[in-house]
């Protein structure tokens, strides 16, 4: 395997990060709106092998018209499991939103950061600081303030969703290792990774749910509802496009930083949602947004001595203008 890319600077990795938040706060938007605003929807499992298609779709098409002949970096079987873990996170996190409010869920996901830690130890040899674990765990403390007042504001909490929602946690962690093993390591592109773990996902994940019987229902479902179906495309195309820059995050600073943007974002979403709509004020959620700006100032704080560290490019070697971003 290759060694791992240098790191990136701090200004391009807040501009990857902000990307993704803004992305992934419209995507959000739109999910949530199909949960609950379109009548008779039952299909969590089918939007999961959708969205899977898609990004499948787009990733090749991107590789074909910028005429991308590279050879595959990282095995075939690499990919597989890469690809099942996608398929079986994004699908169970999916179905525990039948189960508990899409907010609970959400605030439930944020405390991946440290099973993230321990599995990219185990798999990729991973080290990490006591400062970065320190913050993981406050930022878990976050998520579960946020959890805990929901829950004293909230009758929606249900075993089942919350088991869903643990071994969403599980795959997810093991679906970030592999990726950072993919991006870093291998030095596959972040097309390459889309292209073949969503292909695999798709294939395993559509093949149950065609057994199941619930794709062919869900296909005739959006056929009958145009509305529903653009809406669909809407949150699969921004999702597609804010992963792509988790990617890249991922590909530059690691996994365990691309998590914790992804925290960031899902509180930031969950503060959102508190400000813009009337809900309970639980007094849990002061305890959470304190932790939040602790943890946040901590990750500020490694994120500084990261680039510190980081050995400077030579000048020929600086990203020309047009390369600052993916397209």
């Amino acid at each position: 395997m290759s060694a791992a890319p240098p790191r990136s600077s701090l200004a391009r990795t807040l501009l990857l990060a902000a990307a993704f938040i803004v992305l992934m706060v419209v995507s959000n938007g739109l999910e949530k709106a199909l949960y609950s605003r379109i009548p008779g929807f039952d299909y969590y499992m089918s939007v999961a092998v959708l969205e899977l298609a898609t990004f499948a779709a787009a990733a090749s098409l991107h590789r074909w018209r910028a005429g991308v002949r590279t050879p595959r970096k990282a095995p075939l079987p690499f990919y597989a499991v890469l690809g099942v873990s996608m398929a079986l996170s994004q699908s169970l996190g999916k179905l525990a939103n039948k189960y508990v409010n899409f907010t609970v869920s959400t605030i439930f996901k944020c405390s991946k950061a440290l099973p993230t830690m321990l599995t990219m130890a185990c798999l990729c040899g991973r080290r990490y600081s006591a400062a970065e674990v320190g913050a993981a765990v406050t930022m878990g403390a976050a998520a579960a303030c946020f959890a805990l007042g929901a829950s004293t504001v909230d009758v929606s909490f249900d075993a089942l969703g919350l088991g869903l929602n643990g071994a969403y946690l599980a795959f997810q962690a093991a679906q970030v290792a592999l990726q950072d093993a993919a991006l870093r390591d291998y030095g596959a592109a972040v097309e390459e990774a889309m292209l073949y773990a969503n292909s695999v996902g798709v294939v395993a994940l559509g093949a149950w749910t065609l057994a199941d019987g619930e794709l062919p229902r869900a296909v005739v479902f959006f056929a009958a509802r145009p509305y529903a179906a653009a809406l669909l495309l809407a949150r699969n195309l921004s999702f597609y496009a804010a992963v792509k820059y988790y990617m890249c995050v991922i590909k530059e600073m690691g996994g365990v930083t691309a998590v914790t943007v992804g925290i960031v974002r899902k509180i930031i979403t969950i503060l959102c949602s508190l400000v813009f709509f009337a809900k309970p004020w639980a007094a849990a959620y002061g305890y959470g947004l304190a932790a939040f700006v602790a943890a946040l100032a901590m990750e500020v704080q490694l994120a500084l001595a990261r680039d510190r560290d980081r050995p400077k490019p030579h000048a020929s070697e600086q990203d020309l203008p047009g390369k600052a971003l993916p397209r």
